[in-house]
């Protein structure tokens, strides 16, 4: 091969441009002006709403759904008066049922009661929002249970079958800021994997219909080669690192569940301050933060979301635009992991602080001490520990930090589950450990994060 080709290779592959079609697109100010949005409703409403589920089963009756005072003018002044900037609707979730009237499926909208035939939600959704200032953006579960688009059952058919619906989504409503994947090679679930439904196949589908339209992947992994910005979930103890520079969103609930379910209306939600640190934190990590507020199954907000997200604007300042966008290196750079045990090489001590929930950490099966122990090289201060297993397994544990040559308690628990969190005093140390006290079983650990807020 010619070199003046190959260099040109190289040159394309390292430039923030990209050509799309006969459009030059600059992807360093696309990321850079979405990382300045900040602050963001993540919406989760669909048929599991009316199911009181949160993972909808895939075949119930349309006509199951049935919003009665649908009213996304009231979300989107919600949204505002909290402060938020851009949004990110469910359009369809795993379940298959799609909320607007595609025209690849009668699992939608328009097969749910007569009087909806002609309700397209997702337009609802987005002359709403735009109509309050606020950016737009769709949610999109590749994993399509109702479908068949599951792992081991990718063809032809339903990788055209999405194509066509990403199509609907991005030609009838406008400009898209952004559209959030989910059941695309995440950890969780059945839904196909990057090599039978490769991630460049849906992307370069995207970008040719919208060129500007960032593809969040929401897959539990912590770089970039399947996404434009990384989603932390903060779940299973992921969380944005203290030394966070990769262009990221971090997406937490309001309510206790995604979907709303019965009860919320009285339910005691995430704090204001809870809220406010957050947000700070993410934002000085170069990372947004996707906040969920789940409409009832009316349509509407509940008056307790409605006054929290208020108060939470009434409380909250916007940082400053950021003006360019930081290195990208890889997390907890430098920061070394000692633990008394693994079983297995594939459940090495590192797994713990790579925020990808794809790996974890398992002590040996005779092992009686149990600990696992991150060196940052240096003193950190921290204030906030974020853990969670693979399973349920933990039954007592202890977190402490090393000051003065001993190990000083900072947080005792019972259960770690798929997500513990909890703030201690805050503390300034080189060294902080785990030690499992008590398990059911042989326990995994996906992520140990400490962070300062």
């Amino acid at each position: 091969m010619n070199k003046n080709y190959i260099l040109l290779i190289a040159v394309l592959l390292l430039s923030p441009f990209r050509i799309v079609g006969q459009k030059e697109v600059n992807t360093d100010d696309t990321i850079l002006n979405f990382l300045n949005l900040k602050f963001g409703m993540f919406i989760h409403y669909n048929m599991g709403t009316y199911q009181g589920e949160q993972w909808a089963y895939p075949f119930h009756d349309p006509k199951d759904f049935k919003p009665s005072q649908l009213d996304c003018n009231q979300w989107a002044q919600a949204a505002k008066s909290a402060g938020m900037q851009y949004a990110v609707f469910t359009t369809k979730h795993h379940d298959g049922f799609s909320l607007w009237d595609t025209k690849v499926s009668n699992y939608d909208i328009a097969s749910a009661h007569k009087k909806y035939k002609n309700l397209d939600i997702v337009k609802e959704y987005t002359d709403a929002f735009r109509n309050a200032g606020i950016k737009v953006g769709l949610y999109f579960s590749v994993w399509d249970r109702h479908h068949g688009m599951e792992h081991g059952n990718i063809n032809q058919e339903n990788i055209s079958f999405t194509k066509e619906q990403l199509t609907e989504l991005l030609t009838n409503y406008g400009e898209i800021n952004c559209i959030v994947i989910d059941g695309w090679g995440s950890k969780w679930g059945n839904g196909p994997d990057f090599e039978e439904l490769p991630y460049e196949t849906l992307e370069a589908h995207i970008h040719s219909i919208q060129p500007n339209c960032l593809v969040i992947n929401h897959s539990c992994r912590p770089d970039l080669k399947y996404t434009q910005i990384v989603h932390y979930e903060a779940t299973h103890g992921q969380h944005c690192p203290y030394d966070n520079t990769i262009p990221s969103q971090q997406g937490p609930t309001l309510q206790s569940t995604w979907f709303w379910e019965k009860g919320y209306e009285n339910q005691e939600l995430k704090s204001v301050d809870k809220v406010v640190k957050e947000l700070n934190f993410a934002n000085s990590h170069y990372s947004n933060y996707l906040l969920n507020a789940a409409p009832n199954d009316k349509g509407l907000m509940d008056e307790n979301v409605l006054a929290r997200l208020k108060q939470i604007g009434d409380a909250t300042t916007i940082s400053v635009p950021l003006k360019k966008l930081p290195k990208i290196k890889p997390v907890h750079q430098g920061v070394s992991v000692m633990a008394s045990s693994s079983s297995a090489k594939e459940f090495g001590a590192n797994n713990v602080i790579d925020a990808d929930l794809f790996t974890r950490w398992q002590c040996a099966q005779d092992d009686k001490e149990r600990w696992i122990e991150l060196d940052f090289k240096s003193p950190k201060t921290f204030n906030r520990v974020i853990c969670g297993e693979y399973k349920r397994a933990v039954q007592e544990f202890k977190i402490e930090a090393f000051i003065n040559g001993k190990w000083k308690l900072l947080v005792k628990g019972g259960n770690i589950r798929n997500n513990f969190n909890a703030s201690f005093e805050t503390i300034t140390a080189q060294k902080y450990r785990l030690t499992i006290l008590k398990a059911s079983r042989l326990p995994y650990i996906a992520e140990l994060t400490f962070v300062k807020y």
